[in-house]
């Protein structure tokens, strides 16, 4: 098997390429929000879904 070497710069290369890009910025903040708002919504159903059932 291939071994697989991540150096500390790749990384920060890679977190430089994907933050200060300001189209990628866009994007990566879209996914985080759609994200952020998924995991909201199942938490909101599963703690109070029974007060919201008709």
């Amino acid at each position: 098997m291939a071994v697989t070497v991540v150096s500390i710069e790749n990384l920060k290369a890679f977190w430089h390429s994907q933050v200060h890009d300001e189209e990628k910025w866009a994007l990566n903040m879209k996914l985080l929000r759609a994200t952020g708002l998924f995991a909201g919504s199942i938490f909101l159903m599963r703690s109070y879904g029974d007060l919201m059932a008709v």
